[in-house]
């Protein structure tokens, strides 16, 4: 009897460590550990290569999912498990590419952690704003509680910047027959805070409406300087004053 217990034991072992093996060291190698074995083995993880992006899509998944990452331990989590279980071989991204990655997933973490709590995404999305522009948001942010450092400031600056810079000019003329981009941008930057009944039951002079938009700016609205005379200009068409 005791050595049927004993094989029980023994083969209960060989297939735990086959269901989670062993992780190779380093810093993340604990958080895999500790946040991806709770839902499933740790061999799904050991039989993938994947590149930057792709374990970034997968960790997006998995917090989608409940699994409870901040912004940092996300990005410690990609770092260790691109590096262990990246693409093998010549077919594996540049350093320069992975480090490119590797920045742009750590400042789409810091949106989605840091700016996402607060509002929607959309507020971010609809801008082209300069680096100037998109610093003076990103202090305006802090002073009203965005908790992030020194550090993770310039990681996010430059991600805002790279995916949500100037377009052009083009984009703040209105196209002929075509929507007027201050449409767009009432709805994203006001209709966040209030309905917009309170707009359209206003009627106002250029100067009255640039005031309007300027007070609200100051309470964190959000437009981009290059964006105020688009968004005037919609309103002083749409809602004129009534003579």
């Amino acid at each position: 009897m005791r050595w049927l217990l004993m094989a029980l034991f023994t083969t209960a072992v060989a297939v735990a460590a086959v269901q989670n093996p062993s992780l190779p060291d380093g810093d993340g190698k604990a958080l895999v550990t500790g946040s991806c074995a709770g839902c499933h083995d740790l061999n799904l993880i050991t039989a993938k290569t994947s590149t930057r992006d792709e374990w970034a899509g997968i960790v997006d998944r998995m917090k989608s999912y409940g699994t409870a990452l901040d912004a940092k331990q996300t990005t410690t989590v990609v770092d260790y498990l691109a590096k262990h279980f990246g693409p093998k071989g010549p077919a594996g991204a540049a350093p320069a590419a992975q480090d490119s990655a590797a920045s742009d997933a750590a400042g789409k973490a810091l949106m989605d952690g840091a700016c996402a709590s607060c509002h929607a995404t959309d507020l971010i999305t609809v801008k082209n704003a300069t680096r100037e522009e998109w610093q003076g948001i990103i202090d305006r942010m802090k002073t009203y509680g965005t908790a992030i450092d020194d550090k993770q400031t310039g990681i996010l600056l430059d991600y805002l910047v790279k995916n949500y810079g100037p377009k052009g000019q083009a984009a703040a003329t209105p196209a002929a027959g075509g929507p007027h981009p201050g449409k767009a941008m009432l709805d994203a930057f006001c209709a966040n805070c209030h309905d917009l009944d309170i707009v359209s039951a206003r009627t106002g002079s250029e100067a009255e409406w640039r005031e309007v938009v300027e007070r609200m700016n100051a309470r964190g609205a959000g437009v981009a300087d290059k964006d105020v005379p688009v968004m005037v200009d919609y309103l002083v068409k749409t809602y004129p004053n009534k003579k």
